[in-house]
């Protein structure tokens, strides 16, 4: 279990940092980002690895330190469903992160987050 808090740790920090390195590595190969919207337009969105990496890369996302507070964990072998708040200065994320277990490392293959902006 403390293994896939890790990995769930440094997902975030590296969307935070924008350290597109330690994505390349820390996201499965099949990786999905599932959203309802973007910025704004509607609609269901979709974004592969390279998709997500890129928006990273050229600042699209990422960039504000968030917290993260743990809401359910649901583990069984090598997969684990993980429900998280996340908050920053100017967001708060509500998002289903989904690992898997490759070769003995804990992977991020989905996140499918809910966004709201923060009233401030």
């Amino acid at each position: 279990m403390e293994q896939v808090k890790t990995a769930i740790e440094a997902f975030v920090k590296a969307g935070d940092d924008r350290d597109t390195a330690v994505l390349e590595n820390l996201l499965h190969a099949v990786f999905q980002n599932i959203q309802d919207g973007f910025f704004d337009e509607d609609g269901i969105f979709v974004f592969t690895k390279a998709d997500y990496i890129e928006l990273i890369r050229t600042k699209k996302f990422g960039g504000s330190p968030r917290r993260i507070d743990y809401q359910h964990i649901e583990h069984n072998g090598n997969i684990a469903a993980v429900q998280v708040k996340l908050e920053s200065q100017y967001l708060t994320f509500h998002s289903l992160i989904v690992c898997v277990q490759d070769n003995g490392h804990w992977k991020v293959i989905n996140n499918i987050p809910t966004i709201e902006v923060n009233k401030g």
